[in-house]
């Protein structure tokens, strides 16, 4: 059975990065950051849950498990890392190296949906991911830096620009998937076919 449910992902990765780009920008330079923790925790939990369920089950025609399934469950374990330390007000910076690692994983898979033209609409996609990757990889930059107003200023443009292509692909999907004379519109559920 066919099962497509990334405008969840979608909307989940709105709200984290749009979490982060609030947490650059109110946050960041607090001495107690454990308000950020149930925040965190909802969107990793989310993140982590519906990854799972995509890798070990792979709903989706082909390559889009991978492509959608790995990083959400990379993105959960990042978001569910970053709640527990703010909620212990541990410092930042070993959750930002797994959140670099985990940017790697992102920019490489921007670049396969670019070349292997991968979603309705592979170039934004594939900045999504390459924005999303890149602020993975320069978290521990920005952590160790943080009370530097240029890189602060830079995290915040990064940010801003990665969570607007982010709702563009999410717009994309939802009013696609949402259209009653789209594909999703005619589908049934197999007892009623």
């Amino acid at each position: 059975m066919f099962i497509d449910y990334l405008t969840l992902f979608m909307a989940d990765i709105v709200a984290g990065i749009g979490l982060l780009l609030y947490f650059l920008i109110y946050g960041l330079e607090k001495d107690d950051i454990s308000p950020y923790a149930p925040a965190f925790f909802g969107v990793g939990l989310l993140g982590l849950l519906a990854g799972i369920h995509m890798v070990y089950t792979w709903p989706l025609p082909g390559v889009h498990n991978i492509v959608f399934g790995e990083p959400m469950v990379l993105f959960g374990i990042v978001f569910i890392a970053a709640a527990f330390a703010a909620y212990k007000n541990y410092d930042l910076m070993p959750v930002t190296i797994v959140a670099a690692f985990a940017g790697i994983y992102a920019i490489i898979l921007s670049y396969a949906i670019f070349k292997y033209g991968i979603t309705k609409h592979p170039n934004i996609s594939a900045l999504s991911y390459f924005g999303a990757g890149l602020t993975g990889l320069l978290s521990p930059f920005v952590w160790k830096f943080r009370n530097n107003k240029l890189v602060k200023t830079l995290g915040i443009i990064l940010l801003a620009l990665t969570l607007l292509a982010w709702l563009s692909t999410m717009w994309g999907s939802l009013t696609g998937h949402s259209n009653p004379a789209g594909s999703f519109g005619k589908w049934k559920p197999f007892p009623m076919r």
